[in-house]
């Protein structure tokens, strides 16, 4: 039987390949998915979700209006990254496709009543889950694991502490690392060991059905970025590579236990970082964080989303 996996994202490039792998595998189904702003603007997120859906002919799947801005209302994005869309500017028809009438928080309770065990990924800042367990502190009795992409034990993508998704909303962090529910986190530091090079990436042969056209094309973008910031076309998968740990725990080659304190002072130049604590009474909570991927692994599975592309 599938697992049933709730998906809260602030969907950008990444985490639309994040969500086309989930709907290309047998082994997951997607009960439900909320939106955060982060890479973009929620409205943005909201039509890149509702788009991608409809593409694949899942308009069953709901979608949730999640929070526009941080539990502190500061809003950051990555349109350098991602587009002014979110989506590498590619524009996708909804169909018609809107948001459910009740919101992200209730979308993950609703998700987790219906399916108890129901496992939640988190690809973007984690504001939606911070007010779900706050509104619904019962949700730790009904979700089996946070699987999370965020954080860094090594030099983070926003600033030289911190991971964009923590580091958008340090606070959600700090609180959804302390639910009671087992976490575990994709981090940065996996995302760079996985970064792979665009001969290899062209070696994927995505080309040649809707949804491999549509993944080079939105990847492309991608590694435009990484040329005209680093020098080097390389790509990274963060949000890829954790709903791959969902789908074959065997990708995950290298895991450690953690506890991990978030840095919330907002006049420390480290804040929205992930600091590792020897003393887990001090920390704000304990995950088993995805430190390497089997990338060669990883890439037989991303390479579904040409094989089961919808027509």
């Amino acid at each position: 039987m599938a697992q049933k996996i709730f998906i809260d994202t602030d969907c950008g490039i990444d985490d639309a390949v994040a969500i086309m792998m989930a709907l290309s595998s047998p082994e997951v189904e997607i009960a439900g998915i909320s939106c955060v702003a982060g890479n973009t603007s929620l409205e943005n997120v909201l039509n890149n979700v509702c788009g991608l859906l409809n593409f694949y002919k899942r308009t069953d799947i709901p979608v949730y209006r999640g929070c526009s801005t941080s539990m502190l209302r500061i809003s950051h994005n990555a349109d350098k990254i991602h587009g002014s869309n979110g989506l590498a500017d590619v524009v996708l028809d909804t169909g018609g496709k809107t948001p459910e009438a009740i919101n992200a928080a209730e979308g993950i309770f609703a998700a987790a009543k219906a399916y108890p065990g129901i496992k939640l990924i988190t690809l973007g800042p984690l504001t939606n889950l911070a007010f779900a367990f706050n509104l619904y502190p019962e949700l730790s009795e009904l979700i089996s694991e946070i699987v999370m992409m965020g954080g860094a034990v090594g030099p983070g993508n926003v600033t030289p502490w911190a991971e964009f998704n923590f580091f958008y909303d340090p606070e959600a962090a700090a609180f959804s690392l302390g639910t009671g529910v087992p976490v575990k986190i994709l981090t940065w530091d996996a995302t760079v060991a996985g970064f792979m090079p665009e001969e290899e990436f062209l070696r994927l042969d995505m080309n040649g059905t809707p949804a491999g056209d549509l993944f080079i094309e939105i990847q492309s973008f991608y590694l435009d970025f990484m040329e005209n910031s680093t020098g080097s076309r390389k790509i990274g998968f963060p949000d890829p590579l954790t709903v791959a740990c969902v789908i074959d725990p065997a990708i995950a080659i290298e895991t450690e236990n953690m506890s991990l304190c978030m840095i919330l002072n907002r006049e420390n130049e480290k804040r929205g970082a992930s600091v590792v604590v020897s003393d887990s009474d001090g920390a704000d909570g304990t995950a088993d964080v995805i430190l390497k991927c089997d990338m060669k692994r990883f890439s037989e599975l991303a390479k579904r989303i040409k094989i089961n592309s919808p027509k």
